[in-house]
């Protein structure tokens, strides 16, 4: 069991981990943005019932007929969290300077404290885990038309508006993914021996993978498979960068350090406001010299901070309290799993096997429904569902490809809000169905009488 001992930043009050453990709540107003209304034909969603319930936006109108307005579980993203008591304290209390000097006292006992959880030599607090991989990117392949080896799903080729080409100058070579996140190292090797030498073809300098791979669902990299990596770099003489945003969520999961993972690296990024909970930052880490031009080329991007230790303060917390809120995040996200998996609806489905950290992928199993619809019915709260459930739940969700939504686990998410979700969603699935003219399919039928692992589950 992987034990993180940092030193505390005051005697604060966490963010709450004991929700999971309360009396169900009534629902509460929503603090955040509104949350937008179905689009299309709102009477189309109740067609052939006897008395059909009206759809209303959220937030509802102050004398709604519940009167709340509902409580709203926001899975979209682990980047939607809001600073904790404790981090907001530290904020307040910390010790700032000017960190472009080098003067800020708390940036540079994060830089050093993240560099030895790491096992790196140092490391550089910086904006975003996007100018993180950048940086890395830009501090490896220093000649313009260098190569690197990247997934053609992975954040840094999609997500990043293609910056290691717009700034770096660098030519990307894309390889397939496979279901699990990893690269088939057959493919990889001959992509390499194949411009290796060559007078003509882009000289390969970099493979940069991701831990944990948010297009795979949250997957984690196995470290047999990244020693694998390393020894095929070593061969032809390239450096590894790992986009490690969600690290931590992967050396939680394996029950290991995350120095067990970065030893296969010769840099990292890491970023602490995701699944850590802080409102901003990320670092980058690798050797002492690799550091040294990153801050460079941190400048250079227009990353150097002034006082920024009032953020840094925050991503300690969420260093020091990572393996409670992962843990956690990972026990919800895999219940939500097992329980869409247990509903046996043929409107969704999920293989709760590949649900390995905070990360769920929805399976849309029927071609009349979209994601995006989904996701509206998922969001709205109907007169209907009030009086079915006794309860006006709102849940964001994100479409994430053309027959799949994402969701999310974060430490803003209790047991409560996770059963809440799963609640909705039979709800929903089983109106859609309903208003098809067809009866829900037993879970028995849905699913026979194999284990989620097994290869007759609906989401394999």
């Amino acid at each position: 069991m992987l034990r993180l001992r940092l030193p505390r930043v005051g005697r604060t009050a966490g963010r709450g981990g004991a929700l999971a453990m309360q009396a169900p709540r009534r629902p509460t107003a929503h603090r955040g943005p509104a949350p937008c209304q179905p689009r299309g034909d709102r009477a189309s969603l109740h067609r052939g019932r006897p008395r059909p319930g009206r759809w209303l936006c959220s937030p509802a109108p102050a004398s709604s007929s519940w009167g709340a307005q509902p409580h709203v579980v926001d899975l979209r993203s682990d980047t939607v969290t809001r600073p904790s008591v404790a981090m907001r304290q530290a904020m307040a209390q910390a010790e700032v300077g000017d960190d472009d000097y080098g003067e800020d006292p708390t940036v540079n006992e994060l830089q050093r404290l993240a560099a030895q959880l790491l096992g790196m030599e140092e490391a550089l607090f910086v904006p975003t885990s996007t100018m993180a991989n950048l940086i890395a990117v830009m501090c490896h392949c220093q000649r313009r038309g260098a190569q690197l080896l990247v997934g053609r799903e992975a954040h840094l080729h999609v997500f990043e508006q293609g910056g290691v080409a717009q700034v770096a100058g660098v030519h990307s070579q894309v390889l397939q993914d496979l279901p699990d996140g990893t690269l088939d190292l057959d493919e990889l090797e001959s992509t390499v021996r194949a411009g290796y030498g060559s007078r003509y073809h882009p000289r390969s300098v970099l493979i940069c993978l991701e831990n944990t791979h948010s297009s795979a669902g949250g997957r984690v990299l196995p470290l047999a498979y990244l020693r694998e990596v390393r020894l095929l770099a070593d061969r032809y003489k390239l450096r590894i960068h790992m986009d490690g945003a969600r690290l931590m969520n992967a050396a939680v999961a394996q029950g290991v350090a995350p120095a067990q993972i970065t030893q296969h690296c010769d840099s990292i990024s890491l970023c602490f406001s995701k699944g850590l909970g802080a409102p901003a930052g990320a670092l980058v880490a690798g050797c002492r010299e690799f550091v040294a031009e990153a801050w460079r080329i941190r400048k250079l991007l227009g990353g150097g901070m002034r006082q920024a230790g009032v953020l840094a303060a925050a991503a300690r917390v969420g260093l020091e309290r990572m393996e409670e809120t992962l843990q956690r995040d990972h026990s919800n996200a895999h219940r939500f799993a097992q329980g869409v998996w247990e509903l046996g609806s043929p409107i969704c489905s999920v293989n709760p096997s590949a649900v390995e950290t905070n990360m769920v992928l929805v399976r849309v199993a029927v071609p009349w429904l979209s994601p995006e619809k989904l996701c509206e019915h998922m969001q709205a709260v109907s007169e209907e569902e009030v009086a079915e459930t006794g309860q006006a739940v709102s849940v964001r969700l994100f479409p994430w490809t053309a027959r799949s939504l994402r969701a999310v686990w974060h430490c803003d998410v209790s047991a409560q809000d996770t059963q809440l979700a799963a609640n909705k969603l039979k709800f929903v699935a089983e109106q859609c169905w309903r208003e098809r003219g067809a009866a829900p399919a037993r879970p028995d039928a849905a699913h026979g009488s194999k284990h989620p692992c097994g290869c007759s589950a609906a989401a394999s």
